[in-house]
């Protein structure tokens, strides 16, 4: 049997960004073809359920004697329910299952030890050298297939995922395994996104980058400049092997429905699974099933364990302790404000209908109550007050709620981005330190400039306005102000569309005038983008387009 070259690996070139653990190796409660293969050996154990929602839950740190600080001291208090507070749900509990099972399921077939091992890895290598697809033997049956994860923006899946994967260590370095001398690097998980462009080859060389990281290898620049997409897919298969990679996350799939080479990656995914027994979990917005769904194969391989749609929480008054009803009220214990309320069903039943059961939205609203009873110095809210809140500072979502509570599917899948945006604008307004100014311009710049032109094309659309003058006038009016906050390039387009078809209005709404929006120094968020809205609002008034459409976006009238 020929040997595997050394050459085929780069040598190291840099230190590694994760660190390595040693591995340790264990034979209790493993099954008996488990036993013998020191990549299964050197895993964490299977836990309990019991055991893996104590290891997945976190809280904030809480004190009630925090009550007594400052205004100013408890709105970055208030901030560690955004970062810190995780409860896990039956779906958790689901992924967590499958990825154990995934895992040791694929090491089987790929015991380093064994001859089969040796031939996969020379058959990798040879394929590279002579620059062709990787012959695999038509009779091996690989032991796992991975499973796909299809949910809105905002359920938690990424966080959820990532808070799995922690408890498996990335990276273990074997040394030797019962006297035998074993020198190979276990990548026991790997996650990687796919870029809003879509790009098969951006996707490839992410992979590679990863591996560097994590190996510290040299893959990306060496690959960089010529490689090709089918180039990189055969690297990027041998390099799977040689670590030992023992499963593959792609998140935000839906950016790849668009992409040239899609089928492609695709069957490089079924082959990754059928030629060395990496397992692969596909994730993504229901956008990226139209991708699933065209190819029979891959979406055989998805749902192999069941494929996972990841809907929002649901809640049904007539049930008690619902999961939706147990989020809430573990997250209820965390107030800084000095008279909180206790919650009561109809908090529970207003929550429901403003968030529609996303889990980042209840977060965020529920930090939003508590900052506007700091400001308006109540020092508490009322039930009544969620909904005035939520449309007060969540206008940019009300569109994806619209669409969940009409239940339309493909409106759905059409606005599931505009979650992402506004939870990504919510966290560097926080991570910046409520410094209004700097983290709105971070927030504003952190969203892709294809995400911001589709969130103001999509008012616009729900306005009245025809989706191709939407598109449109929505293009033209982030170029001429890329730094604008959405709601207010939201404005611009909209005075565009009404002067280029002759229904400019140049005066401004009286009550705007009379009653000047107040904008506090204490205040955390700028508020000069709501008297914008009213201009916006006043124009659409005078031009009587739908009416419908604005009670859409979530305006009110204050």
């Amino acid at each position: 049997m020929v040997s595997i070259k050394d050459s085929s690996i780069p040598a190291e070139q840099s230190p590694l960004a994760v660190p390595s653990v040693d591995a340790i190796y264990k034979t209790d409660e493993l099954l008996p073809e488990y036993i013998g293969n020191p990549l299964i050996e050197a895993l964490p154990g299977i836990l309990p359920h019991t055991e893996v929602i104590k290891s997945l839950r976190t809280e904030p740190r809480f004190d009630c004697s925090e009550r007594n600080f400052s205004k100013e001291t408890r709105l970055h208090c208030i901030s560690r329910i955004f970062w810190q507070f995780f409860q896990p749900m039956e779906q958790h509990i689901r992924i967590w299952d499958y990825l154990s099972v995934c895992i040791r399921q694929g090491y089987i077939r790929r015991n380093p030890l064994n001859a089969t091992s040796a031939e996969i890895a020379n058959e990798l290598y040879a394929a590279a050298m002579e620059r062709r697809k990787p012959k695999y033997d038509a009779g091996y049956i690989p032991n796992s297939v991975g499973f796909a994860i299809i949910g809105v923006s905002g359920v938690g899946k990424s966080t959820s995922v990532a808070a799995i994967l922690k408890m498996y260590p990335q990276v273990i370095t074997h040394r030797s395994y019962k006297n035998r001398r074993l020198d190979r690097k276990q990548i026991v998980w790997l996650k990687i996104d796919c870029s809003h462009k879509g790009s098969e080859r951006g996707l490839c060389l992410s992979f590679l980058a990863h591996i560097d990281r994590l190996a510290g290898t040299n893959y990306y620049n060496a690959y960089e400049k010529r490689a090709t997409v089918d180039t990189l897919l055969t690297t990027m298969m041998r390099v799977a092997e040689a670590y030992s990679l023992g499963i593959l996350f792609v998140d935000e799939l839906q950016h790849l429905v668009s992409g040239k080479e899609t089928g492609k990656l695709l069957n490089f995914f079924v082959t990754l699974e059928n030629t060395i027994g990496v397992p692969v979990v596909l994730m993504g917005t229901p956008g990226a099933l139209p991708l699933l769904q065209s190819d029979f194969r891959s979406a055989r391989r998805c749902c192999a364990h069941g494929d996972i749609f990841w809907n929002p929480l649901q809640w049904d008054k007539s049930v008690r302790n619902s999961e939706w009803e147990m989020f809430l009220r573990r997250m209820w214990r965390y107030q800084w404000i000095r008279k909180p309320p206790e919650i009561s069903p109809e908090f529970i039943s207003s929550m429901y209908e403003e968030t529609q059961g996303i889990e980042a939205l209840a977060v965020i609203l529920f930090i939003l109550l508590q900052e506007e009873a700091m400001r308006n110095e109540t020092e508490t809210f009322a039930a009544n007050d969620v909904r005035q809140t939520a449309q007060k500072n969540m206008k940019i979502v009300q569109p994806m709620l619209n669409a969940l509570r009409s239940g339309d599917a493909r409106k759905i899948a059409r606005y599931s981005d505009i979650i992402s945006v506004f939870v990504e604008e919510f966290r560097t307004q926080h991570a910046a330190g409520h410094e209004a100014g700097i983290s709105e311009e971070k927030a504003r710049k952190s969203a892709p400039f294809s995400s911001q032109a589709k969130i103001v094309s999509d008012y616009m659309t729900e306005m009245g306005i025809p989706p191709e003058d939407a598109e449109k006038y929505a293009v033209r009016a982030l170029k001429a102000n890329p730094d604008m906050k959405p709601l207010a390039v939201l404005r611009k387009a909209v005075l565009m569309y009404d002067k280029d078809n002759g229904n400019c209005q140049n005066e401004k709404n009286p009550a705007e005038e009379n009653h000047p929006e107040k904008d506090t120094a204490s205040d955390i968020r700028n508020a000069s983008d709501y008297g914008d809205i009213k201009e916006m609002q006043a124009s659409e008034q005078q031009r009587q387009i739908c009416q419908q459409g604005m009670k859409n976006t979530g305006e009110t009238d204050e």
